[in-house]
């Protein structure tokens, strides 16, 4: 798991931070793109940074000093000073601050080719949601050329700003098929998919290239 990713997972805790039981379920963490076996420690890992950190700081004041971040970026002395005015436990300062300094890699700018390092096969870029694409089992209908896919695996990054797959998402899934679809003169071809996973990256500062497609071998 990434700062980035660990800093998206903490701001979910702290909207449910009102309710009478904390909890954080496997698929709260399952679009992280974590091993079975890494589970069971992660899990613990984010719910005591959380109990440590940002749990003590209300929604008012978790407001303000990200408001001051995205307005000037991070400066450790002014949140220091924020949570000193605030009269936050010094046992929680350290946990609160890794927040913030995690919280301000999300809105780096970085580009669509390194959201997943790892990835091989052909990237497109799309508003289209993510349950649409898994529901009807393909994406599409785009302008490629399917002898340039050297692995038959598609990702699917999303250009949304808003919604529950915004900009940092991404759908990986192997190629079952590519069908050709005709559209006038012009032949497109629609991509049908097998075993997808929707993966959140973290960074929500993706910029995007003119062309939405690449070819990554």
């Amino acid at each position: 798991m990434t700062n980035q990713q660990l800093a998206g997972i903490l701001l979910e805790l702290f909207e449910k931070k009102n309710s009478s039981i904390i909890q954080l379920s496997d698929s709260d963490i399952a679009c992280y793109g974590i091993t079975d076996d890494d589970f069971v420690q992660i899990k613990e890992t984010i719910l005591q940074k959380f109990n440590n950190g940002i749990k003590h700081l209300n929604k008012n004041q978790l407001s303000n000093i990200i408001e001051r971040i995205n307005k000037s970026g991070y400066d450790e002395e002014l949140v220091k000073s924020r949570l000193k005015f605030y009269e936050v436990d010094k046992n929680y300062i350290i946990e609160i601050m890794d927040f913030f300094k995690n919280f301000t890699m999300m809105n780096i700018q970085i580009d669509v080719s390194d959201i997943d390092a790892d990835f091989k096969g052909l990237q497109v870029a799309s508003r289209d949601d993510f349950n649409m694409i898994i529901n009807q089992g393909y994406t599409g209908d785009w302008v490629i050329t399917p002898s340039s896919i050297k692995v038959n695996r598609v990702q699917v990054a999303s250009m949304n700003e808003l919604g529950k797959f915004p900009r940092g998402y991404y759908l990986n899934a192997d190629i079952e098929k590519i069908t050709p679809i005709k559209y006038d003169d012009q032949i497109r071809y629609r991509i049908f998919i097998k075993n997808p996973v929707v993966v959140d990256s973290g960074n929500r500062n993706v910029k995007f290239n003119v062309n939405p497609i690449r070819y990554i071998d």
